[in-house]
């Protein structure tokens, strides 16, 4: 892995991690914006119904909409800033997309002062509806994706992959480290409330 995609991911780690703090702040304990005066349409209407199947049966919210065109949009501001467009590229964009959509959804239970991070696992999760070895399939689903947009059929991008995803890996298990230090993985009574 080359510096300048070291710097890249350390930077992308760390967008992650400011948006799943003020995710926190924004929804306290009660995820996919619960308890939030949102926008939320009927669940009959076909675009309700499109949006629940391609992300995994959850609720279509505004604030959902919003955050992720947020998200979409800040991965793509390379081009505007003079970066050329090309559909390799955009593939790289894409697949980074798909990993900081799994890192900052994870960085929230980890980073959230109102949860308890012991109950991340399957039933105490209900908006991640289906799980596998101890992760919400969705995230399976997620790194699939984002290696096949990323190696692009290529064994030598693929290792990068791997190497991106060690990175990733070992930033999110010290971001666990510093929050059980200070206490954040498990809620002290003055954050429950």
């Amino acid at each position: 892995m080359d510096f300048h995609l070291f710097i890249q991911i350390i930077f992308l780690f760390l967008f992650c991690l400011v948006l799943a703090g003020l995710e926190t702040q924004i929804e306290g304990a009660a995820g996919w914006a619960a308890n939030l005066p949102t926008w939320k349409p009927v669940s009959s209407k076909w675009y309700s119904r499109l949006y629940g199947k391609f992300m995994g049966g959850r609720e279509l919210t505004l604030y959902h909409l919003l955050v992720f065109s947020l998200v979409f949009i800040f991965m793509h501001y390379p081009y505007f800033a003079g970066k050329v467009w090309n559909f390799s590229s955009e593939f790289t964009a894409l697949s980074f997309l798909f990993l900081v959509v799994i890192i900052w959804d994870f960085l929230w239970f980890v980073v959230n002062p109102k949860y308890d991070f012991r109950s991340f696992w399957g039933e105490h999760v209900l908006w991640h509806k289906k799980w596998f070895l101890h992760l919400p399939v969705d995230y399976w689903f997620a790194l699939m994706i984002s290696a096949l947009l990323y190696a692009k059929f290529s064994l030598a991008l693929l290792k990068e992959w791997l190497w991106i995803i060690g990175l990733f890996f070992t930033l999110t298990i010290i971001v666990i480290i510093l929050a059980a230090a200070v206490g954040i993985l498990k809620p002290k009574e003055e954050f429950k409330k």
